[in-house]
């Protein structure tokens, strides 16, 4: 099932990583939001799909 999923990162590269890494596709993503030191994403995904993601010093 496609749901809504979020995620946030503190640097631009971060989330350019997590993007490319998922293969997460352009029309996927509804939104990306700045917020000071804060980059958040909302996209559709498979509910049965976990990201890769990394720690906060990787």
């Amino acid at each position: 099932m496609i749901v809504l999923k979020s995620d946030y990162f503190s640097s631009h590269e971060r989330l350019t990583r997590f993007i490319n890494e998922n293969k997460i596709k352009r029309e996927d993503i509804l939104v990306i939001t700045q917020a000071p030191s804060m980059y958040t994403i909302f996209f559709y995904g498979d509910d049965a799909v976990k990201e890769i993601t990394h720690g906060l010093f990787s």
